[in-house]
């Protein structure tokens, strides 16, 4: 039968005033209160005195359970912690619908900052060999057990600094022995919890987890509580690990009860023990609550407590300074850093890559500050700053920063051979890989190969299996070596996620690369065929992964598979219709992965605006990084050798990766069905050549490019007829050299008409021959080209590609005159470009706009700074695009200013120029459509994000941005496309000046046309290109049919005369397509007069492409 506390004694202890009671004076009520009672009861039930010891044990728990009501009755706390030291706070939630939070302020663009200091650091010889010292340290002779335990530990901490960790967990097994012989047990578990990261570090998993639960058991002992929270939190860490999250969950239910005990506990040695080391225990508690939510997937979750255990320790600092083998100040310091490490992880699985770098910097900029760059901690610190910059895809600054990782290391003298060192090896060599730097990629494998050597084989074999080291093998020349290495991948992702998974559809795709590399191109098309339709399927579906160059490695690797498979099939079947309609969708599938990226991550914040939407999207992402983070977590279990592994976390972590793909695949199914146009615009499908065929009007043809590291390709998709496919003899390298070099007579640095140099128009006509050429019985019968491309093309119209070769006179009198006869493409056939064929299909399900629409609204000539508002201000004539003053010859080249930030280290808003000449245009267009430009412009300060977002823009049926476009890097923090509007400072409105691509997402529109008549697209490396499918993508989400952009900086008054004719055509005829109204616009602008003098007569023409054709149709050019 249950005792009951009389309620008599209740009272008796609820009365008792909190400075009365004491532990002794608690103990004594409760004696004689409810022990007496208990004890005289159970005597008398047992039958006499001699049992009364067993009664007094019988009613010892109720005694003390009255005991600590009591002490908690007068002394307790409400279940509030501690207060922490104020700043430093977590950041709010990143509102729904922005990617960045208020106030943020963005990296610069460049890790100049970071490489100035670790290039200025020069290794100190003396610090060095003060390590390698203390590392080879012997103890005196006849020293205490107390001096020997505390010369181990401190002999360990250097032998673990240096790499050493056979040696430092030998060290710490002595120091342990030498404690307990002290009956120092505090000490001792101090030194059982560096025990338990040594055997971490050697890869015993089950000696730490057999430690870690012994230190749980261990700190039951009387006075030594307080010790449970970091052997749990050390126990629940190693079990996230080895995949038994539900017993590590348990561990964090324990020290959660025993926290709250802790904070209301009215038990005075515990209370004192709460104020004293409370903070660092709340940090214990948050940092296994991050392990497990990372684990979990649970991103955002883990970001907020990594970010609150960050908070404890800094709080936590000053408590330790008055105890007894408390850890120094720069350890505590040196975890809080790594805890804000941990958070820019958290961020960068988000995808908000900005965020990440700057918490990644700051982490790296105070472990600097605090240990130097040759300190074995920095290292961990440089890498994690560059698998952020992986994530960005800006490998050439993540090779610095691992080349710095690498020279720390064996600068300190940590061997090759040690796990981290060997990681450092093999993520370079995925970086190189990354930017075909195959030799030196090949040469660092090697290295790798050479200090991995003695390792057991399935320790090795975690990095010998590994898709860049494979293909390095293949670029040098290893084909057998590197088919061996294929066939072990393979097999292994087989092993542990089965046949039908992305990554293992990747290792099987490296092996068909071998394959056709060593000429077996039969077996090479059988293993591509297997590989190809899971990869293409489950591209959505990648891995997680702690190594960045893994996760970034997988678009890579999709796309130079799917190229492989092209050519193959292009080489062994030349000629094939079935080839040619096989492989066209193939190269849509790959094409712009970097703005497909882009766009599902804007797209899928964007659905906040619709709650249905956002719910179904949220569901989906969250099943997705769990399923992800759980195969991740198998991916480390897997990796360990079989003696370690918990088969059962093995088999628990499979099941729990099913369930969530399950019920991921069901939200995915949910969304298809309900919100097919969301679904179209993060994962569009590639539509047949007959579902193509049948988008197409009469007169019309698709050219679908694609352009690779290896091969290139070109595809002709009339409505009728046969579809024409060849290979063509250039690389992505060779076309943007090319086209490059095209572009220097259209983007000239010329003040002056005449000083415009000559287009190259062999080098048009070469490109014509090698690009159209082939597959011209496929389009030339056709009136009207839609052109599907990737890469640098996206930046040169193929209209201004001469047909023929043709020659122009070096002194035309007037200038430019003999262009005239040049037989460009656009003489016969208007030509636009779509981001994808997938595209085209969308946008001519479009319904058709509204009748009652307008004609017109327009942004343009925004103020980027106070010093441009005043500039305006202060005059009412309009500001000269160039200065002739100092001009003795020629007419000036009055051409639009673009951002010229190449080799600025931090690009703000105020650093872009104004663009006042737009004015003029934007009033010819509104003149053009009959509309009345007081009514219908936006300039100055008025066009700004408030006023964008703030109108109803579904009404017009035109809507036009006279400003400038900008790509990811352009600005610091930039990490999507964006349109350059008026500063919030000019404006006086919130945001931060850009209309980036996710915004554009959210709006609503109804829009014929969206014209960007002054974005310069034109940015290296096909990053323009990408830009502006990114753009177009996002403006044709939000309702728009065709987008209207400029290829380079215009010429102020041919562009005017250009758009306005262009809309003028358009009013005037309804028959007339978007596409042809600009192809007879361009040529008559071209065999127009030209530019006309004071006189009246021609002083140069416009028949030059640098005049009539900046401009390129992205969309439906078929619609009006």
């Amino acid at each position: 039968m249950r005792l009951m506390l009389p309620v008599f004694a209740l009272g008796l202890l609820v009365s008792v005033p909190a400075s009365a009671l004491d532990m002794e004076t608690a103990r004594e009520n409760c004696r004689n209160t409810v022990g007496r009672p208990i004890v005289q009861a159970c005597v008398k039930a047992m039958g006499g005195p001699a049992n009364r010891e067993a009664c007094r044990a019988k009613a010892s728990p109720t005694v003390r359970a009255c005991v600590l009501a009591a002490l908690n009755a007068a002394n307790g706390r409400a279940n509030v912690a501690i207060e922490m030291n104020r700043g430093g706070k977590p950041k709010d939630d990143v509102a729904p619908g922005n990617a960045l939070p208020a106030g943020f302020v963005a990296p610069p663009r460049t890790i100049a900052d970071i490489a100035a200091i670790l290039d200025n650091e020069k290794p100190d010889p003396a610090t060095l060999a003060k390590l390698k010292e203390e590392a080879d340290e012997e103890p005196e002779k006849q020293a205490s057990n107390a001096d020997i335990s505390d010369f181990y530990y401190e002999r360990a901490e250097a032998r673990a600094i240096l790499g050493r960790s056979a040696e430092a967990h030998a060290d710490l097994g002595k120091a342990l022995a030498a404690a307990l012989s002290a009956g120092d047990g505090y000490f001792a578990q101090r030194i059982r919890i560096f025990l338990v990261l040594q055997k971490q570090a050697l890869g015993d998993m089950k000696g730490a987890l057999q430690l870690a639960k012994f230190l749980v058991t261990d700190a039951n002992r009387p006075g030594q509580k307080g010790y449970r929270f970091i052997a749990q939190r050390s126990a629940g860490q190693i079990l996230v690990q080895v995949g038994d999250i539900p017993q590590a969950e348990g561990y964090l239910r324990n020290n959660e009860n025993l926290l709250r005990e802790a904070r209301t506990s009215g038990h005075p040695a515990w209370r004192t023990s709460y104020q004293q080391k409370g903070r660092n225990w709340e940090g214990e508690v948050e940092s296994l609550r991050a392990t497990i939510l990372e684990a979990r997937g649970r991103f955002r979750d883990a970001e907020k407590s990594y970010a609150k255990a960050r908070e404890w320790k800094i709080a936590a600092i000053p408590d330790f300074k008055n105890q007894e083998h408390a850890p120094p100040e720069w350890q505590m310091r040196l975890a809080a850093d790594s805890d804000l490490l941990n958070v820019a992880r958290m961020k960068a699985k988000q995808s908000r890559l900005a965020e990440a770098e700057v918490d990644a910097r700051s982490a790296l900029l105070a472990v600097l500050k605090a240990q130097g760059k040759y300190n074995p901690y920095t290292t961990r610190f440089v890498m994690g700053l560059a698998g952020v910059l992986v994530d960005e895809g800006r490998y050439e600054d993540a090779e610095k920063l691992t080349r710095v990782a690498l020279e720390i290391q064996r600068t300190l003298n940590i061997g090759d051979d040690t796990q981290y060192s060997a990681q450092i090896l093999s993520q370079l060599g995925a970086i190189l890989t990354f930017q075909r730097k195959l030799p030196e990629a090949s040469a660092v494998y090697a290295q790798l190969d050479k200090a991995i050597a003695k390792w057991d084989a399935p320790r090795r074999e975690v990095l010998e299996l590994n898709g860049s080291r494979i293909n390095a093998l293949f670029a040098s020349g290893q084909t057998e070596a590197g088919l061996a290495s294929a066939q072990g991948l393979l097999k292994r992702e087989i092993a542990r996620v089965g046949d039908k998974h992305f990554d293992s559809a990747v290792a099987r795709g490296i092996l068909a690369t071998g394959l056709m590399r060593a000429g077996k191109d039969a077996e090479a098309i059988r293993e591509f065929k297997m590989a190809i339709p899971i990869l293409l399927s489950a591209s959505r579906e990648n891995a997680d992964d702690d190594d960045t160059t893994v996760v970034a490695g997988r678009s890579e690797r999709l796309q130079g598979l799917v190229e492989s498979y092209i050519g193959l099939l292009a080489k062994t079947h030349p000629g094939s219709s079935d080839v040619a309609i096989e492989t066209f969708a193939l190269a849509d599938s790959v094409r712009g992965q970097s703005v497909q990226k882009a766009l599902a991550a804007s797209s899928a914040r964007a659905s906040v605006k619709d709650p249905a939407l956002a719910e179904l999207v949220r569901k989906e992402q969250d099943l997705s990084k769990q399923a992800n983070a759980q195969l991740g977590l198998l991916n480390n279990i897997l990796s360990l050798p079989a003696s370690e592994r918990d088969e059962k976390g093995v088999k628990s972590v499979n099941a729990s990766i099913a369930k969530l793909r399950s019920d991921r695949d069901a939200a995915r199914a949910e969304i298809n069905k309900k919100f097919p146009a969301y679904a179209d615009l993060i994962d569009p499908k590639p539509p047949s050549v007959e579902q193509i065929r049948a988008t197409l009007a009469g007169g019309e043809a698709m050219l679908s490019f694609y352009f690779g590291r290896e091969s290139s390709f070109v595809w002709a998709v009339p409505k009728e007829g046969s579809v024409a496919f060849a290979s063509v003899p250039a690389t992505s390298g060779d076309l943007e050299s090319k086209v490059r070099k095209l572009r220097e007579s259209l983007e000239p640095q010329a003040l002056m008409v005449s000083d415009i140099p000559s287009y190259d128009l062999a080098l048009g006509y070469e490109l014509y021959s090698t690009l159209l050429k082939p597959v011209e019985a496929g389009w030339k019968s056709s009136k009207s080209l839609i052109v599907v491309t990737n890469g640098a093309l996206g930046l040169l119209p193929l209209s201004l590609l001469p047909t023929a070769p043709a020659e122009v006179k070096a002194n035309d009198d007037p200038l430019f005159t003999s262009y005239r006869k040049v037989p460009w493409l656009a003489r016969t056939h208007a030509v636009t470009m779509v981001p994808s064929s997938a595209a085209l299909q969308t946008l001519r399900k479009l319904p058709a706009g509204k009748a009652t629409r307008q004609e017109l609204v327009a942004f343009g000539d925004p103020l980027f700074s106070k010093e441009q508002a005043q500039d305006a201000a202060s005059t009412d004539k309009p500001v000269q695009v160039a200065d002739a003053s100092n001009v003795t010859r020629g007419v000036p080249l009055k051409r639009r200013n673009s951002p010229k930030l190449d080799g600025v280290d931090s690009a703000e808003l105020a650093l872009l120029p104004r663009l006042p000449d737009t004015a003029d245009e934007l009033r010819s267009i509104a003149l053009a459509l009959q509309a009345d430009p007081s009514k219908v412009l936006n300039l100055g300060k008025d066009a700004n994000e408030k006023k964008v977002k703030s109108m109803d823009l579904s009404g017009f049926k035109v809507l036009a941005f006279a400003t400038h476009g900008l790509v990811p890097g352009e600005l610091n923090g930039l990490t999507q496309p964006a349109l350059a509007l008026s500063a919030p400072g000019v404006a006086d409105v919130e945001g931060d000046g850009l209309l980036t691509m996710e915004e554009i997402l959210s709006l609503k529109l109804d829009a014929d046309w969206v014209v960007l008549s002054a974005c310069n697209t034109g940015a290296g490396s096909g990053a323009g290109a990408e830009a502006a499918s990114g753009l177009g993508r996002a403006f044709f989400y939000a309702g728009t049919r065709a987008l209207l952009v400029t290829n380079w900086s215009v010429h102020s008054q041919s562009a005017r005369e250009l758009v306005t004719d262009l809309f003028r055509r358009q009013a005037a005829d309804p028959n007339l397509t978007r596409g042809e109204a600009l192809r007879q616009a361009m040529m008559a602008l071209a065999d127009g007069p030209g530019y006309l003098g004071a006189d009246g007569k021609t002083e140069f023409a416009y028949a030059h492409p640098l005049f009539w054709a900046p401009y390129s149709i992205i969309g439906d050019g078929g619609g009006r």
